[in-house]
């Protein structure tokens, strides 16, 4: 027990080391996964005086949206997403990692407005799980993410995040499963 304990610090702290590709992001990165989506890091672009990252989601060759990210020490911000009638923003950003490394029992959330709606996003680190998917396998973080609108609506999906590569899996609590096919860093 004290053996992976020991190799779980030293673990931790080389993730802590490697913090600026713990959350993996180059232009031309990208995701391939069970569902037919592809996400890629389409380009970074200068936005008043903020390095803001394009990600772009695509099913069979067409870009159906892009999320638009910033990086900083606190963590990655999703400040809004552009689903080709311009970007539309979350006010506040919502944080969807805090700065690394990940730990379990770690929780945020943030309250928002989007499109005139209000949402409450909660994400918590609920576990450090073995996961197989087509790309390999992994221990990969479990974060639950939850999702509720005032006017009703909800959703829970658990990310298995595995620093270095990112998202290898998404869960839903029916037990549907998208899995990573192919990355390229």
């Amino acid at each position: 027990m004290k053996i992976l304990a020991a190799l779980y610090l030293c673990t931790a702290a080389l993730a802590y080391a490697s913090a600026p590709n713990y959350y993996p992001h180059r232009v031309g990165m990208s995701w391939r996964y069970s569902s037919g989506e592809v996400q890629k890091y389409d380009s970074v672009r200068n936005i008043k005086g903020q390095e803001v990252w394009e990600l772009s989601h695509a099913y069979q060759g067409v870009t159906r949206y892009t999320d638009y990210l910033k990086f900083d020490k606190e963590g990655i911000w999703l400040l809004g997403v552009d689903t080709g009638a311009g970007v539309m923003p979350y006010d506040p950003p919502i944080k969807i990692f805090p700065a690394p490394p990940l730990r379990v029992g770690e929780n945020w959330s943030v309250r928002t407005k989007f499109r005139g709606s209000s949402l409450v996003v909660v994400y918590k680190v609920i576990a450090v799980k073995g996961v197989e998917v087509p790309f390999g396998k992994y221990n990969a973080f479990v974060i639950r993410s939850s999702l509720s609108a005032r006017g009703g609506g909800a959703s829970v999906v658990d990310i298995y995040f595995v620093p270095g590569i990112g998202v290898v899996r998404y869960a839903t609590q029916d037990g549907g499963e998208i899995d990573l096919l192919k990355f390229k860093p």
